[in-house]
């Protein structure tokens, strides 16, 4: 449970919070106060900031992944579910399978007698 709470910390820092800052920091570059001013009252500041660092953000996850692999970009959990979707084959399939892979292992079976003899 720790370890979760860890790991979804580490994915904000990295994903959210690093944005927010270099944007912070790229605005107040550019514009100074009056520029971070102006952004914080617009309609959405922190996903303006976001924008506005994600480029040194990457620059910077880049670096760390550079140092510790796997740090600067944290690991993302997924869930894969695999849904057997397939059509319900009738038994005379099923009987073409079987006698084609029969023809193959007897085939197989002479080819291997063919290489004993010759060796």
């Amino acid at each position: 449970m720790a370890k979760d709470r860890l790991r979804d910390f580490h994915l904000f820092a990295m994903e959210s919070a690093l944005p927010f800052g270099m944007g912070m920091i790229e605005n107040a570059k550019t514009g100074g106060l009056k520029k971070i001013i102006d952004v914080l009252k617009s309609k959405d500041p922190f996903s303006e900031l976001q924008v506005d660092g994600e480029t040194s953000a990457k620059t910077i996850r880049d670096k760390i992944d550079q140092f510790i692999p796997g740090l600067g970009y944290p690991v993302v959990s997924v869930d894969v579910t695999v849904e057997d979707d397939f059509p319900d084959y009738e038994s005379n399939d099923q009987d073409s399978l079987v006698s084609t892979l029969k023809r193959i292992e007897t085939k197989l079976d002479k080819l291997s007698r063919l290489i004993r003899n010759d060796s």
